[in-house]
């Protein structure tokens, strides 16, 4: 009887201290908060800042959301940085020299599009 015990005490001390290593690895991951809200937002601060025409506009927001997406499936801080630093090649390339000097001029806008 005091065998059983032992081992049940033992296998309850080992399933709380796994399941408090699982909750201090959720909440290290940082949490950039991105909803469509938030893109149409960027996307009202981009066309101010940058002269663009409608077709870099959509798809500008394509790839906002498909970034958005693209988050909701990361697990790691790590994939996250990536998927930021992959998302902003592709909306940084399609800038043309002047758009790009334009959208400088906005620092923290820049920042919030192309880094995590």
């Amino acid at each position: 009887m005091k065998k059983i015990i032992l081992i049940a005490s033992l296998f309850l001390a080992f399933s709380f201290n796994a399941s408090a290593q699982e909750a201090s690895k959720a909440k290290s991951v940082k949490s950039v908060e991105i909803t469509p809200e938030s893109i149409s937002k960027d996307i009202a601060n981009l066309t101010k800042t940058v002269t663009m025409d409608e077709s870099l506009k959509k798809d500008m927001n394509t790839l906002l959301f498909m970034r958005m997406e693209a988050l909701k499936e990361v697990k790691s801080e790590d994939e996250k940085k990536a998927i930021f630093e992959m998302y902003g090649k592709k909306i940084l390339g399609g800038f043309t020299p002047d758009q790009m000097n334009q959208l400088n001029s906005n620092k923290e806008l820049f920042l919030k599009l192309t880094k995590y």
